[in-house]
C-alpha cells in the first residue's frame, strides 16, 4: 500500500528508485556545479595533453640536427625547431598536467563531499522513517534486516555518489573530448572506431541486469547474517544455558555460505566485464593501426596524426573500463535503493509527518480496511488534541484480527465491551493468548481495531492526534527497555533539560534512589546495553521512575512484575502504587496478587470477556476468576510448605 501521490517501487524501470534519490542532491547543487566544472577541466586538460603528440612527432622536435658538409659544428644549420619552441611545448605540457591534477582533486573532493552529505541526510531520513512506521511493520521485519538497510545498503548508495558519479561524469566528459579529437584528426577512422561501441554497450547491458539481481541477493544475504548475529548476541545467555553454541554457529555458517555464494556470483559477473571490454578494445586498436598505416602510405595521414589518434583511442580505454566497472557498482546501488525505498515507501503511522514533510493523515496505521481513512465523526484522522480525561475510556464491540504467517486473518478479540473510568484502575486477567496485551496496544494506537471503536470521553481515538495521545500515556512493561546511557538520562528519557532534583524525586518515589546512590557514579553511572548491570527489580524501578517523571495521566502496566522474585515484587508493587495514584490505569497481570486492589477486574479468554467485577465480587461467585485464584494460591501454599 502506497501513499497517494508517492511513487512506489517501479519494477518496469529497475533504475527508478536510484533516480528518486536525486532529491537528496538538490540541496548541494552549487557544489555539484563546481564539481562538474572541474570535470570539464579534466577532460580539456586530457585532450590537450594528447593533442601535443602531433606537433612533437610532425613538428621536427624529434628530428636530428642536420650537419652541412664543410661547415664546423658550431655553424651547423638546425632544420627542426628553436629552443624557444621546445621550451614553449614543455611549459604547455607542465601547465596542462598541473591543471589536470587540480581539476581531478576538485572533482573528486567536491563530489565526495556531496555524496557524504547526501548519505547523511538519507540515513537520518531512514532512521526517522523507521521510528514512525507502525509496530505491524516491525513485527514483519527482523531487526538485522532493517539494520542492514540503514548501514550496508546506504553504503552501496554512498559508493555510487561519492566515487561512481565522479567516474561517470569525469570519464564520460573525457571520452567525449577524446572522441572529438579523433574526429578532428580523421573522421572516417573515428567512425570506424565508434562502430565498435555497440559491442561494449551490449556487454554492459547484458551483464547489468544479472549483476543487479546478484547484488540484491548479496544484500539480502547480508541482512540475514546480521539478523542471526543480532539474535545470538542478544540471547547469548540462553544460547550458553542450553549449550547451543555449535547449533547457532552452524546456522550462522549456513547463512555465511549463502552470502558467500551470492557474493562470488556478483564478483564473477563484475569481473568478467573488464576482460571482455579489453578484448573488444584490442581488436579495435589493431584495426585502427592497420588502417592508419595504409593511410600514411598513401599520404592521407601523417605519422603524428596516426599516433595522436592511437593515443586518444587507447586513452579512452581506461575511462570506458572504469565506466564498465561503474555500471557494476550502479547496479549494486540500484538493488540497494530498492531495499531502501521499500522502507521509505511504507506508510507511517497516522498523524505523524514523514521524511518528505507530508502530514500523513490518510493512511491507516494497522492491517484494517485500507479505505477506513477517517474517524467515526468523519474528520480526518489525527486532527484533535487529547482532552482532559473526565469520563475515561470505553471499548465498544471491539474486534481485532491480524494476518498470520500464511497471510490469513486470525481473530484475537471478539466484540469486547468494557469501560475504564477516569482515575480508576482496571485489571485484565486471563491465560496467555486471551487478548490482554492486544487490548493494551489499542489504547496508545499501536494497533487499530478491525471493527468497533475505542473512545476517550466519547471521542474516537482515531480522531485524536496520535503523538498527543501517546504523550499522555505512561507504559511499564514486562520487558524493561533501558538504554546504554546514564541512570539520569534513562529516567529523564526525552527530557534533557529536567533538573537533577526532579529526577531524584522520581527515583525516590519509585524506591530506586537507594540502590542508584550505591552505584559507582550514582546517577551518572552508564547502565550498559539493556541495563544488564542491574537486577530485574532494579530495572523495573528505573522504568517506573521514568514513567513517574513523564507524569502522564494514563498508565499501562503490562506484566510489570511477572519476572521478579517475591522480595523484588513487593518493592516494585509499592513503587507501582505510588505511580498509579491519581492516574487512569490499565493493569495486565498473570499473578492475581497484582490485581486484587483494582477497581475493576475483567476476565478474558480467547478474545472474549467471561466476567468482570471487583476482586471480592468475583470471589463471591463461581467462575473462572475464582478458579484461577484458588489454583494460584493453592500452588503458593504448597510452595510455602515445601520450602
Amino acid at each position: 500500500m502506497h501513499r497517494a501521490g508517492r511513487p512506489g517501487t517501479d519494477r518496469a524501470d529497475p533504475m527508478n528508485n536510484l533516480y528518486r534519490l536525486r532529491r537528496y542532491l538538490w540541496p548541494y547543487g552549487s557544489r555539484m556545479i563546481a564539481a562538474v566544472a572541474a570535470m570539464f577541466g579534466v577532460a580539456i586538460a586530457t585532450v590537450g595533453i594528447i593533442s601535443l603528440l602531433e606537433p612533437i612527432l610532425d613538428g621536427g622536435f624529434l628530428q636530428p640536427i642536420e650537419v652541412i658538409e664543410g661547415l664546423p659544428v658550431d655553424e651547423t644549420v638546425q632544420t627542426s625547431v628553436t629552443t624557444e619552441d621546445l621550451l614553449r611545448l614543455a611549459g604547455s605540457l607542465v601547465i596542462l598536467y598541473v591543471l589536470l591534477g587540480i581539476a581531478r582533486f576538485l572533482s573528486a573532493y567536491l563530489m565526495g563531499a556531496v555524496g557524504f552529505s547526501m548519505v547523511r541526510d538519507l540515513r537520518c531520513d531512514l532512521f526517522r522513517h523507521l521510528e514512525l512506521l507502525p509496530l505491524d511493520f516491525h513485527s514483519q521485519h527482523s531487526t538485522g534486516s532493517l539494520m542492514s538497510r540503514v548501514t550496508a545498503d546506504v553504503l552501496a548508495v554512498q559508493e555510487v555518489l561519492s566515487r561512481v558519479v565522479v567516474d561517470i561524469l569525469r570519464d564520460g566528459l573525457t571520452v567525449i573530448g577524446l572522441v572529438g579529437l579523433m574526429f578532428w584528426l580523421d573522421w572516417r577512422l573515428a567512425i570506424a572506431v565508434i562502430i565498435g561501441a555497440p559491442a561494449l554497450v551490449s556487454v554492459i547491458t547484458r551483464l547489468g541486469g544479472r549483476l543487479r539481481d546478484a547484488s540484491r541477493d548479496t544484500q539480502e544475504g547480508l541482512g540475514e547474517a546480521s539478523t542471526l548475529l543480532q539474535e545470538t548476541l542478544t540471547g547469548i545467555r540462553i544460547v550458553k544455558a542450553f549449550g547451543m553454541e555449535e547449533f547457532e554457529a552452524e546456522k550462522f555458517r549456513r547463512a555465511a555460505n549463502r552470502l558467500f555464494r551470492h557474493s562470488t556470483r556478483a564478483l564473477r559477473l563484475a569481473s568478467i566485464s573488464s576482460p571482455l571490454m579489453e578484448l573488444i578494445a584490442a581488436v579495435g586498436g589493431a584495426s585502427v593501426l592497420l588502417y592508419g598505416a595504409f593511410q600514411i602510405q598513401h599520404g592521407a595521414l601523417t605519422t603524428g596524426q596516426l599516433f595522436t589518434f592511437l593515443a586518444a583511442a587507447f586513452t579512452t580505454y581506461s575511462p570506458i573500463r572504469r565506466l564498465g566497472a561503474a555500471n557494476a557498482r550502479v547496479q549494486a546501488a540500484a538493488a540497494a535503493s530498492d531495499r531502501i525505498f521499500e522502507i521509505l515507501d511504507s506508510p507511517v503511522e497516522v498523524g505523524y509527518v514523514d521524511v518528505e514533510g507530508e502530514e500523513v493523515s490518510q493512511v491507516t496505521t494497522l492491517p484494517t480496511s485500507p479505505s477506513d481513512v477517517t474517524g467515526a465523526s468523519g474528520r480526518v484522522c489525527g486532527s484533535l488534541p487529547v482532552p482532559t480525561i473526565i469520563e475515561g475510556f470505553s471499548f465498544e464491540n471491539v474486534r481485532f484480527a491480524y494476518c498470520n504467517v500464511e497471510g490469513e486473518l486470525q481473530d484475537v478479540l471478539h466484540g469486547v465491551d468494557f469501560e475504564i473510568p477516569a482515575g480508576s484502575a482496571v485489571a485484565l486477567v486471563g491465560s496467555s493468548g486471551a487478548g490482554k496485551s492486544t487490548i493494551a496496544n489499542l489504547i496508545p494506537r499501536f494497533y487499530d481495531p478491525s471493527a468497533g471503536v475505542v473512545k476517550i470521553d466519547g471521542i474516537d481515538l482515531r480522531d485524536l492526534h496520535i503523538a498527543d495521545l501517546r504523550n499522555k500515556i505512561g507504559i511499564v512493561t514486562q520487558e524493561t527497555i533501558l538504554f546504554d546511557d546514564t541512570v539520569r538520562n534513562n529516567i529523564a528519557y526525552g527530557r534533557p533539560l529536567v533538573s537533577m532534583e526532579v529526577v531524584e524525586q522520581a527515583a525516590r518515589t519509585a524506591l530506586a534512589h537507594s540502590f542508584i546512590d550505591e552505584l559507582p557514579q550514582g546517577y551518572e553511572t552508564v547502565l550498559g546495553e539493556r541495563g544488564l548491570i542491574l537486577s530485574g527489580g532494579q530495572r523495573q524501578r528505573i522504568a517506573i521512575a521514568r514513567a513517574l517523571l513523564k507524569n502522564a495521566p494514563i498508565l499501562i502496566l503490562d506484566e510489570a512484575t511477572s519476572n521478579l522474585d517475591e522480595r523484588s515484587e513487593r518493592q516494585v508493587q509499592e513503587a507501582l502504587a505510588n505511580l498509579m495514584e491519581g492516574r487512569t490505569t490499565l493493569i495486565i497481570a498473570h499473578r492475581l496478587t497484582t490485581v486484587r486492589r483494582a477497581d475493576l477486574i475483567v476476565v478474558l479468554d480467547r478474545g472474549r470477556i467471561l466476567e468482570s467485577g471487583t476482586h471480592q465480587e468475583l470471589l463471591a461467585r463461581p467462575g473462572p476468576y475464582k478458579d484461577l485464584y484458588s489454583l494460584q494460591f493453592t500452588d503458593m501454599a504448597d510452595s510455602a510448605r515445601g520450602s
